[in-house]
Order: C-alpha cells, then structure tokens, then sequence
C-alpha cells in the first residue's frame, strides 16, 4: 500500500487528482479489510479492488498490478463458483487491458518483471479454493467417521439386544418350564423331578457360557445344533417336534448358519409361548441358489396383527434384522384356529448393489 500512496504524492498534478488518488486509496483498503470480514459483501468489495487497481496502473505505474494479490485473496475466499469465476474472468481481463495499453512504452526488462508475478495473482486465487475445499473436504471425512463411529455404536447396541433376547431369553424360558415341570413331578415322581432339576442345573450352566459367549463376541452356532437344542425346549413343553430335511449336508457359511439357528431360536421360544399347539413342524431345504427354513405349528393362531416389526414386540423383529445381513426375507403368516407359518428364505448368492441401491 505504501507504493501507490508515494507515487500520488510525488506525482506532479492537480490537487484535485491527488484526493481522487487518495480517496481511492482509501476506498481500495475500506474494501480489502471488510471483505475478510462480511462474506455476502465479498464479490462487490473484489470488482471494485480489481477497477482501482486498473486505474492505478494506468494513471501512475504499470507495475501497480501488482496490487492484484490483494483482490486475488479475496477471490480464492469465494464459495460460490459462478461468483468466483466471474471474479477470476474480471482480473485477467484487468491484466489484458493494462499489458495491452502499456505495451509501447514498456521495455523487455520490464516485461520479465512483470508477468511472473502476473501469473502468480492469476493462479493464486485457485490454490486458495482448492486448499478451501481441502479443508472442507477434511472437516466432512471427519464429520462422517464421527457419524460413522455413532451408528456403530448403535448398532453394536441392537445386536447385543438382539443377542440377549434370542440367547438368554430362549435359554431362561427353558429353565422356566423345566422347573414348572419339576414342581408337579416333586410329589408324584421324585426320580423324574431330580432329573428335570439336573437339567435346569446343566441349562444354567449353559447360559453362563452363553454370556461369556457374548461378551466375548464368539456367540457363534449352528443349525444342527439348534435343532437339538429346538427339540429339547419343545418337549419340556409338551409339544411334539417334526423335523423335515436335515441340517448334516447343509450348504451354508458361517454366518448364515447363525443367523438361521438364531432364527430358529426365537421361532421356537415363540411357538412354546404363544402357539398352544401340540405339533411343530420345521421343515429345511437346501436348494442351489436358496436356503429355506419353515417353522409351522398346529395352535392356536391369533387375529391378523399389524406388522412384522410390530406382532411379537423385539422378537419377529430382531429376526428381520438378523437376515437383512444376509439379504434374507421372512413371511409371518397366522390364522384364528390353523396355527402360524414362519418362513425364512436365504439367497446362497448374495447380490452386489447395483447404483440404483445407494
């Protein structure tokens, strides 16, 4: 800034000339300084610190283009992109117009003097943008993993939900009807009712393991030994288990046998709590591209309810979530007087999303 006020100073002419000078002077810092400071004022103050530095450079010194790293900081500050392009296309039409009107009386020294620091001002406002949009970019990665970090958390708190009501709540249920059982055998057959208490004792047991299963995050089973598990919990209730198709050839990974065994878990706690019925039926096959698994009883039934995510409270509904993993569906289907159907259907293939998807 000290340059141009020196040059009006010295400069021999009118008073009158010299107060524009410094009036602009003026003028030209008022702007620079507030365009940091009010962002919807910024074009404005940049297109008019770009028209004084024209008439600078061509009332007292070519060189005062020089004066452009100041309008170029505040067109790298632009979010707009029209806004900065448009401030961008005033500047180098302001380098065109002095170089061109300047050029006969400017010497080759002058020229290697001048344009470097030319093509700097004219690139300068683009490394500010793209430092700018660095940072945001930075500031939304962040902003995402913190998301990212919250959801997880969220959803490590719905799988151990999950967990507790298809493990423990399937494990407790069995104690419960074993110890019922052992109270009306305790009088009329003391042998059968020490063999329903060592039970509850092994089941206990199991349901110690089970929390340290998952607390350990290795709460891992399979179908085959939840159908053993199915037909245990069945007969202590007085309900007859009829198992079509096997699980020993089943041609599953990992994951999909535990989410099925959970599935089948909490289909079977169900049955027991809701169905009266005498005969569940779970039926298993194993085709080339589709896992299928059918839990069907002869109960009760009950009155259409509202929905999957709202009949058996976080039961239908944890199941739901458990086959979303895996692309799974289930269908509830229950009548008053014919029982429920429960079905459970697994693509061996999973598909991978499509663009459509996101």
């Amino acid at each position: 800034m000290g340059s141009p006020l020196y040059l009006i100073i010295q400069k021999p002419v009118f008073l009158a000339e010299k107060m524009i000078g410094l009036s602009l002077l003026a003028l030209f810092a008022f702007c620079y300084v507030h365009g940091f400071w009010y962002r919807r004022y910024r074009v404005p103050f940049a297109l008019l610190l770009i028209l004084i530095i024209a008439y600078f450079s061509l009332m007292l010194d070519p060189n005062l283009l020089m004066l452009g790293f100041f309008s170029a900081a505040l067109l790298g500050m632009l979010e707009n992109r029209r806004h900065f392009l448009i401030g961008i296309s005033g500047q180098l039409l302001l380098f065109a117009v002095i170089l061109l009107l300047n050029m006969g009386r400017m010497q080759p020294s002058d020229w290697l003097s001048l344009l470097p620091p030319t093509l700097i001002i004219s690139v300068f406002p683009w490394i500010m943008r793209m430092i700018r949009h660095s940072n945001e970019l930075k500031r939304q990665l962040s902003s995402a993993n913190e998301e990212i970090a919250r959801l997880s958390k969220i959803e490590e708190r719905q799988r151990i939900s999950r967990d507790l009501h298809d493990t423990l709540g399937h494990t407790l249920s069995l104690i419960t009807l074993k110890s019922e059982l052992a109270e009306k055998l305790l009088t009329k057959k003391p042998e059968r009712a020490a063999a329903e208490i060592k039970d509850i004792q092994t089941t206990s047991r199991s349901a110690l393991q089970q929390v340290r299963d998952l607390v350990s995050g290795m709460n891992s089973l399979s179908i085959k030994e939840e159908l053993l598990q199915a037909r245990s919990i069945l007969s202590a209730a007085g309900v007859r288990m009829q198992l079509e198709g096997g699980a020993d050839k089943l041609d599953a990974p990992p994951l999909t046998q535990n989410i099925l065994g959970l599935c089948l878990r909490e289909a079977v706690n169900n049955v027991v709590k809701h169905s009266l019925a005498q005969v569940c039926v779970i039926k298993i096959e194993d085709t080339p591209g589709l896992l299928s698994l059918t839990i069907s009883d002869n109960g009760t039934g009950a009155p259409p309810r509202r929905s999957i995510t709202s009949t058996t409270g976080r039961g239908l509904l944890g199941m739901k979530e458990r086959l979303e993993l895996v692309q799974g569906r289930l269908e509830f289907r229950q009548e008053p007087g014919t029982g429920a159907v429960l079905t459970i259907q697994i693509p061996k293939i999973l598909k991978t999303p499509s663009k459509e998807d996101f």
